[in-house]
C-alpha cells in the first residue's frame, strides 16, 4: 500500500466520524529533524502515521503509541508502541525499518523480553489496535 495516509484517513472516518485536526498531526519537515537528530530510520507508514495524527487522543487513550522522542532499540527491535499496563510493548525487526509496511512484533516484557509476531503489519496493526480501544472488536488480521 503506497498511500498510508488515504488508509489512516478512511479508518479515522470510520473509527471518529472525521480526520485529525491540524494541531492533532506532526508537520513532515519536524518529524525529519527529530528522526535526524535521533538517528532513526522509520517505515514509511509509521512516518506518515505520526505526520497524519501524531497527536491525536487515541494515541495515549489505552495503549500507548510512543512520540517520536521516545522510540528506542531493545533486542535489535524499534520499540514504538506500549501496552496500558507495560506488559507488553511493539517493535519493528531492524532488518525491518526500511520496509514500507513490516510486521510487527509483540515483545512480552520479563527479564528478557520474549517477541512474538503479530502477524499484521505496521499500519494494520496501529488501526486494528484503536478500532479496538474504540469498539472492542478486532478485524481479520492479513499480513
Amino acid at each position: 500500500m503506497d498511500d498510508f495516509t488515504q488508509f489512516y484517513r478512511e479508518c479515522f472516518l470510520e473509527l471518529f466520524g472525521a480526520s485529525p485536526k491540524p494541531n492533532e498531526s506532526l508537520e513532515q519537515k519536524r518529524l525529519k529533524q527529530t528522526l535526524r537528530s535521533l538517528r532513526l530510520t522509520i517505515p514509511k507508514s509509521l512516518f506518515d502515521y505520526y505526520e497524519f495524527a501524531g497527536r491525536h487522543w487515541i494515541n495515549e487513550e489505552h495503549n500507548r503509541l510512543r512520540p517520536v522522542e521516545e522510540l528506542s532499540w531493545n533486542d535489535d527491535r524499534l520499540i514504538f508502541a506500549d501496552e496500558n499496563q507495560n506488559v507488553v510493548c511493539w517493535g519493528i525487526d531492524r532488518s525491518e525499518v526500511t520496509l514500507d509496511d513490516p510486521v510487527i512484533w509483540q515483545g512480552i516484557n520479563d527479564d528478557t523480553i520474549d517477541w512474538y509476531s503479530e502477524e499484521q503489519t505496521l499500519s494494520r496493526f496501529l488501526m486494528a489496535m484503536w478500532k479496538w480501544t474504540i469498539t472492542g472488536e478486532l478485524p481479520a488480521t492479513d499480513a
